[in-house]
């Protein structure tokens, strides 16, 4: 009965405002998270096909809430068997040395210009570099779940992405400097 009215409220508020703490758990099959990079300023995307999130939250302790997203690199798609190869290197992902990417916050908080959304405040790690990242999203009932949905955008070189001839970031030749990275995670209650 206890979950019962602690999912009824869930859907009720459609907030992650829950009277109840909860983990909540990625559903794989109907999550995605992709990239928008640009070449030449002509936008580019891609997708991680393998990655997970894991979220904690609990309205009456936010202290306690936390978000822990690992991403599989080597799962990275650009829809090129080219650039795939040529991003897989030292130059791009350093897949050899650095296959996983994560994201922690144990900050999450009321994005203070939309009631509707939530910054995640934490810390990116790829190719080896810790970078601080606020990412905002929203957050509504699904049908047997959440969705959480947002974005975000880094500078790549800040992570030594596209290094040696390819740090170039204006003229021809050139690939953007910003990244935006955007979800679209199905969430189920874990446990």
């Amino acid at each position: 009965m206890k979950k019962f009215v602690c999912l009824a409220m869930l859907f009720a508020t459609a907030t992650l405002q829950p009277v109840c703490a909860a983990d909540w758990k990625m559903d794989p099959s109907a999550s995605k998270l992709e990239f928008l990079t640009t070449f030449e300023k002509t936008e580019n995307l891609g997708v991680f096909k393998e990655f997970d999130t894991v979220l904690h939250i609990d309205a009456q302790n936010p202290a306690g809430n936390r978000l822990d997203v690992t991403i599989n690199i080597k799962s990275v798609d650009m829809s090129s068997s080219q650039i795939n190869d040529a991003i897989a290197g030292p130059d791009w992902f350093n897949f050899a040395l650095h296959p996983q990417a994560e994201f922690h916050a144990t900050n999450i908080a009321r994005s203070p210009t939309n009631p509707q959304a939530y910054i995640a405040h934490g810390t990116l790690t790829l190719k080896g570099v810790q970078q601080p990242v606020d990412v905002l999203f929203t957050w509504k009932p699904a049908v047997g779940g959440a969705i959480m949905e947002g974005g975000f955008t880094v500078k790549r070189g800040a992570f030594g992405i596209g290094s040696g001839e390819w740090a170039l970031t204006e003229g021809k030749g050139a690939i953007g400097a910003d990244v935006t990275v955007k979800f679209h995670v199905l969430l189920r209650k874990a446990g």
